[in-house]
C-alpha cells in the first residue's frame, strides 16, 4: 500500500501497465513483468464489480499497485473500488471544477468529502487495521482527474485548485480529438504536444501529480523526459499482439 506513495515521494517514475481484459490468469501473467502498477480499465475495458474486486486482490498479492479507471461520472463506482483496495481512482472527462468536486466527494472521507465508511475489506487486503488505513488513506491513495478535452484544459487551474484532487492523467487520444475536432486521434501530435507540456508544467507548479498513457517506448521516454510521475506503457491488446507477432515473425514457412 505504501510503495506507490514512496515511489512518488522520492521522485521515481511509476511504470504502469494497462488492462481491460478480466481473465485472472492473464492479469497474473502481466503482473509478473517489471511494472510498479497496473491500470484496470472499467471505462473501455470489461471489468464489472466482481471482476474488478478480484483483479485488485490479484495485483496486491503480487506487489503491484492497483489503479482503476472508472466509467464516466460513476461516483458510486469510485467509492466501491476504493473499498476494494484501489490505490488510485482515475475519473475520465473531468471538465470543470464542479466535476472535480463531485469526484472528491466520492473518494474522500469527511471532512474533505462524503465517502461512506466501509474500509474493512481494503484494510484487510493490505494486512492493516481500519484505523491505520484511515490515517494513511489520503497519503496512500490518489484521485486522478483525466484531462482530455479543450474544456478541461481551459479549466485546468480551477480543477487543480480543488482540494482532494491529487493530480491528473492526460488522455492524449481524446485530447487530440477535442482540439482537432476530428474523431481520429493523433495522440501527442502537433496540435496538442505543447498543451501536454503545459499541463505537466502547471501540475508541477500546483504541487500535483501527473500521469499519462503512452502507446510505445518512444512516447514513454518522451513523457519521462517531461518528468511525468506515472507513465503507462501499452495496453493489453498490444501486449498480446506484440507477443504473437514475435513468435510468427521468425517463421520461414509463412
Amino acid at each position: 500500500m505504501r510503495r506507490l506513495k514512496q515511489l512518488l515521494d522520492t521522485g521515481n517514475t511509476v511504470l504502469s501497465g494497462w488492462c481491460g481484459i478480466t481473465d485472472p490468469r492473464y492479469l497474473e501473467a502481466v503482473a509478473e513483468y517489471d511494472f510498479d502498477a497496473l491500470v484496470l480499465d472499467m471505462q473501455h475495458g470489461f471489468f464489472d464489480e466482481t471482476s474488478i474486486q478480484n483483479a485488485i486482490a490479484t495485483l496486491v498479492a503480487r506487489g503491484k499497485a492497483p489503479l482503476v479507471r472508472i466509467p464516466i461520472q460513476r461516483w458510486d463506482t469510485a467509492s466501491r473500488v476504493m473499498d476494494f483496495g484501489a490505490l488510485a481512482v482515475i475519473a475520465p472527462m473531468i471538465n470543470t471544477a464542479e466535476d472535480a468536486r463531485a469526484f472528491v466527494s466520492a473518494t474522500r472521507f469527511v471532512p474533505l468529502g462524503n465517502r461512506s465508511y466501509g474500509p474493512r475489506h481494503a484494510a484487510s487486503l493490505y494486512g492493516i487495521g481500519t484505523e491505520e488505513y484511515l490515517s494513511e488513506f489520503d497519503q496512500c491513495s490518489l484521485a486522478l482527474a483525466m484531462i482530455e478535452t479543450r474544456e478541461a484544459y481551459q479549466n485546468l487551474d480551477d480543477i487543480l485548485d480543488v482540494e482532494g484532487i491529487d493530480g491528473v492523467l492526460i488522455g492524449p487520444g481524446d485530447l487530440s480529438i477535442s482540439f482537432r475536432q476530428n474523431p481520429i486521434p493523433d495522440a501527442y501530435g502537433v496540435d496538442t504536444i505543447d498543451v501536454v507540456k503545459d499541463i505537466v508544467k502547471r501540475c508541477k507548479e500546483a504541487g500535483k501529480k501527473t500521469a499519462a498513457f503512452s502507446f510505445n517506448t518512444v512516447t514513454a521516454n518522451m513523457l519521462n523526459g517531461l518528468a511525468v510521475d506515472i507513465i503507462s506503457v501499452g495496453l493489453d491488446v498490444t501486449y498480446l499482439s506484440d507477443g504473437v507477432k514475435s513468435h510468427l515473425s521468425g517463421l520461414d514457412f509463412r
